[in-house]
């Protein structure tokens, strides 16, 4: 499967922002809708730090 989890990443840790996560659209300036594969969405604010879809895992930074 493609999906990846994405994680908010605050003074060194990494917070678990939403599981199993299928798209990311852009929603704005610093902003993102994440979509899960059940059709679940969370709307997040964040600048992207990295991707790694090999580890299937995106990290967002505070914007």
């Amino acid at each position: 499967m493609c999906e990846s989890n994405v994680y908010l990443k605050e003074n060194g840790a990494e917070t678990l922002i939403m599981e199993n996560v299928a798209a990311i659209t852009p929603a704005g300036e610093h902003r993102f809708i994440l979509r899960g594969l059940l059709g679940e969405q969370q709307e997040v604010s964040g600048i992207i730090e990295d991707i790694n879809l090999m580890g299937h895992k995106i990290i967002l930074k505070p914007a």
